[in-house]
């Protein structure tokens, strides 16, 4: 299967991830670092893949998965925080936009990090994509309370260094390695939030509200257990696809999560409108058709162009 295929499969997972996350992070669990200490604790199941290739690496490839990790998981609290104050699918593709941004911008500079030649059937594809994804982000036209927040950039900028850094690593190491080590650098900085006295706090209060077994607990416990492993299929197609092919384009495909997460949030606005709060007047099915279209016609594009990792 190509990079493009293994991209899409994962970004299927990222939708339905982003929408258990939008349900815990407004019913059950209250805060953002909260929530990504959680999910840095779940990371380490990546080393049940420990027999599978696992390798030990001079200090410095072992230092930038690690870092990779850690960025991703600092990435991850900005993330849930924007998604607590906003709709789901108007943040997720702006995050990934930054992500994209991020990764396009540092290609097209020679260096350490650059591994594409853009050439304009390449811009176009990703025009096309990222456009689609901010076609579905605001509204238009667009009014003056229209703003990005700065945990959206927070987020974007680093993950897309993540990113970066884990295809940058890859040049030394294998799939079941880089994996391995970049999840261990996200259960570390999951650790680290403890260093701040206000994340300590929210995190103590929180295990201590979970350590009674009751109806909700379980309730909540299974749904994000549920939830952690489909990010974690998700994490695994995605890190593969960037592993195959060029990180900007596989983070320029983002824009076809956008579209699974509009079809499964829709419906879910319906029963949990508290939750989920998507708008659905006629001009907002109009854009958000339009916006899919144009996503529709860049995955194609770039599905017949022959965008390939360039080494």
């Amino acid at each position: 299967m190509s990079w493009i295929g293994v991209a899409l499969f994962g970004y299927f997972f990222n939708a339905v991830t982003a929408i258990f996350d939008k349900y815990l992070l407004a019913e059950r669990i209250k805060t953002p670092a909260v929530y990504a200490f959680f999910v840095s604790l779940f990371s380490l199941f990546v080393l049940i893949f420990i027999p599978f290739g696992f390798r030990f690496f001079n200090w410095q490839t072992t230092g930038i998965f690690l870092f990779s990790g850690a960025l991703f998981l600092y990435g991850l609290v900005a993330l849930y925080t924007a998604v607590k104050e906003s709709e789901i699918s108007r943040i997720t593709p702006l995050v990934g936009t930054v992500v994209s941004l991020v990764a396009i911008g540092v290609g097209f500079f020679p260096g350490t990090f650059s591994e594409t030649a853009f050439s304009l059937s390449h811009i176009v594809v990703l025009v096309l994509l990222i456009g689609g994804g901010l076609l579905i982000s605001f509204d238009l036209p667009l009014r003056k309370q229209e703003h990005i927040s700065s945990s959206v950039v927070i987020a974007g900028v680093a993950m897309g260094v993540s990113l970066l850094l884990l295809k940058y690593g890859y040049a030394d190491a294998n799939f079941v390695s880089g994996l391995i080590w970049s999840r261990i650098g996200m259960f570390l900085a999951g650790l680290s939030l403890f260093l701040v006295p206000t994340y300590r706090g929210q995190i103590l209060n929180e295990v201590s509200a979970f350590s009674g077994i009751s109806r909700s607990v379980v309730h909540t416990g299974a749904i994000f257990v549920m939830n952690k492993l489909c990010a974690g299929g998700a994490s695994l197609l995605i890190i593969y696809a960037t592993y195959l092919g060029p990180v900007s384009f596989v983070q320029a495909l983002s824009g076809m999560q956008y579209v699974f997460l509009l079809l499964l949030a829709l419906p879910l606005s319906l029963r949990y409108p508290q939750v989920f709060g998507e708008r659905l007047f006629f001009w907002d099915w109009f854009q958000k058709a339009c916006a899919i279209i144009i996503i529709g016609l860049g995955l194609w594009l770039s599905a017949t162009s022959g965008i390939k990792l360039l080494v």
